[in-house]
């Protein structure tokens, strides 16, 4: 019966040293953090360098969902791309064995999996050519992309947005765009 004890409290303690959030970490939810850690066995070192990661993927992902001019298609392309490459700056932070957990998560990332479905399309969507200036400047401005990533990424909303009659582009914005993408295809 002691052994019984010492097995149940032994357990609760490390649930609730588990439990315990790490200190340094901004307030708010953290979901996908909360879901590595406890996937992969975060510690709080690594914590606190993945949390500003996962914020700058975020720094990009939220003004795609507003960019309307994109197909749904087009959309989930590049947010598969930015997803992947968040995951592999994240790896740099993995210990060995955490690598061969994110390798796993990468596959299925890859494979359509570990997102949710049809939520990230409901974000609120804003027309406008600003929409597109802002979503074009996270681009350029997000680390974990390659300079390959950012053009085509770039081609993409460019063209969308050049293409899209909703938007009532003035001529000088046309111009602007049509320039835009010369100088990205170079």
């Amino acid at each position: 019966m002691n052994l019984y004890r010492f097995t149940a409290i032994t357990i609760l303690f490390a649930a609730a040293a588990f439990a315990q959030p790490c200190a340094g970490l901004p307030p708010g939810k953290h979901s996908l953090l909360e879901r590595m850690t406890a996937e992969f066995g975060l510690t709080c070192e690594q914590q606190l360098k993945i949390e500003p990661l996962l914020h700058d993927e975020e720094s990009v992902t939220k003004p795609l969902l507003k960019f309307t001019s994109l197909s749904s298609e087009e959309r989930g392309e590049i947010m598969l791309t930015i997803k992947l490459a968040a995951r592999r700056q994240v790896r740099t932070v993995l210990t060995a064995d955490q690598q061969k957990g994110m390798d796993k998560e990468v596959e299925s990332v890859s494979k359509g999996g570990g997102g949710k479905k049809g939520v990230a399309n409901k974000a609120e969507a804003v027309p406008g050519l600003d929409v597109e200036e802002t979503l074009s400047q996270a681009i350029a401005n997000y680390a974990a992309l390659t300079p390959e990533e950012k053009k085509t990424m770039l081609l993409k909303v460019k063209h969308a947005a050049r293409n899209d009659g909703t938007l009532q582009l003035t001529p000088e914005q046309q111009t602007k765009l049509d320039t835009e993408i010369q100088e990205l295809k170079k």
